[in-house]
């Protein structure tokens, strides 16, 4: 799970901190929905190996199926590969693959899908330092290719597209350490083009420590990149989300900031008509602590309108942390987010609340981000759960992956898949 502090930028939370929570949960909180909506649960899965997985983003496969992409924990030390799952759409596993050499730290963060294959971007370790690197695996898993980046320091790839004759991706150079953070402050960001075999075309710096998700226009070829800044305002150090455009070659068109005078974070951008959607999550807005953050933009990245989400299950808002890693707009002109709610180990005042223990938080809005319905998967005598990504499909289905402490059977923090159904309505009396 991706969590956020309440006066910095997002740090791990102990797995062990985490497991002695899960025990001492007496109650069980069963999955359910709520709202105006009808979401209902369809399948669920769980994949990955023995070790502690992390998922941090997926796609829809042009056969059907569904492909995630996170990290996996080596048997020794605190070294790390990157796992990728291709599941079908019932989350029957197909095949996985991990990526990396043993004994380092490597990651996948980000995946778009080639003709015949995957493009997928993360840290791949070269000469004891973590490098921005690009695989490229066939249609089984196979690894036909691997390029890394050169730069000072560690680095990573953490966002992909699809552009014009080639691949786009963000990312950051410079880091201090070799494992990936949340948010890579004292780095240098970074945009770059490569063809379609991964050759670096060009490179661009970028005024924020990294590019989190980046988007490219077909139609001009123009490239937009989220991101967190830190600024100076009130008297004090904030952070606000930050919105990037450049044109098809990487010449910064205009650069935009968004939040109030605590601290903003995107993690997500998607495009919608006439602009884009971002998200992430706030402090400046509710009640005090981290709530899932919701901004439409046009296309000159005007603030259009902001919503904020948080405690789905109630609280105090100062204690829940409701944080959103993922966005995507709906055929219909909606939204939908991915989230996680719940309380971090070191603000747990009453060890037996259920809330200690981290729900999935999936977010329905119109297109004025008006919330449609919610829907939570919480499981506090069996673990957490935290959403990280979303697929929405064929017009009212969703793939919700997360991490899970207990789907699959291969242990602790496996990728978890969600299978969600949109329906119209329920019979009455039923529960989904």
């Amino acid at each position: 799970m991706e969590i956020s502090s309440l006066n910095q930028a997002p740090l791990d939370r102990s797995p062990n901190s985490r497991k002695v929570v899960a025990f001492l949960v007496g109650l069980a909180f069963p999955l359910f929905c709520l709202g105006s909506g009808k979401p209902v649960l369809s399948w669920s899965s769980g994949q990955g190996t023995a070790r502690g997985e992390h998922v941090i983003e997926g796609i829809r496969t042009m056969d059907g199926g569904f492909l995630a992409v996170g990290r996996t924990m080596e048997r020794v030390g605190r070294y790390s590969d990157g796992l990728v799952v291709k599941i079908d759409d019932s989350g029957r596993l197909e095949w996985q693959r991990t990526l990396g050499r043993p004994g380092a730290m490597d990651e996948a963060r980000c995946v778009v899908e080639a003709s015949d294959g995957f493009i997928i971007g993360g840290t791949i370790n070269k000469g004891g330092r973590s490098r921005p690197g690009l695989w490229k695996l066939g249609r089984s898993g196979q690894t036909k290719w691997f390029r890394t980046f050169e730069g000072e320091g560690h680095g990573a790839v953490r966002g992909l597209a699809s552009g014009k004759a080639g691949i786009v991706a963000t990312g950051y150079l410079g880091f201090a350490e070799a494992e990936v953070p949340f948010i890579a402050d004292e780095a240098t960001g970074f945009l770059l083009k490569t063809d379609a075999e991964g050759n670096l075309l060009w490179r661009r710096e970028l005024p924020v420590s990294q590019g989190s998700k980046v988007e490219v226009d077909a139609g001009s070829g123009r490239i937009a990149v989220c991101s967190t800044a830190w600024r100076f305002s009130g008297g004090r150090d904030n952070q606000d989300g930050c919105l990037i455009l450049f044109d098809s070659l990487g010449k910064t068109l205009w650069t935009k900031y968004y939040g109030g005078a605590d601290m903003d974070q995107f993690f997500d951008i998607d495009p919608c008509p006439g602009g884009f959607v971002l998200a992430g999550h706030s402090r400046s807005l509710g009640g005090g602590g981290w709530d899932a953050w919701l901004v439409r933009v046009d296309k000159r990245g005007n603030m259009v309108w902001q919503r904020n989400y948080g405690q789905p299950m109630g609280g105090d808002p100062k204690l829940i942390y409701d944080e959103c890693y993922c966005v995507k707009a709906t055929a219909d002109g909606g939204f939908v987010l991915a989230c996680g709610s719940g309380i971090e180990p070191e603000n747990v005042r009453n060890r037996r609340d259920p809330l200690n223990v981290w729900a999935a938080y999936l977010i329905r809005t119109d297109g004025k981000g008006r919330e449609s319905w919610k829907y939570l998967f919480h499981k506090p005598r069996d673990g957490h759960n935290a959403a990280e990504w979303v697929v929405p499909y064929a017009g009212n289905a969703y793939l919700l992956l997360l991490d899970s402490d207990h789907l699959g059977s291969m242990g602790e923090e496996n990728f978890g898949f969600l299978g969600i159904l949109e329906k119209e309505a329920l019979s009455p009396g039923k529960r989904p």
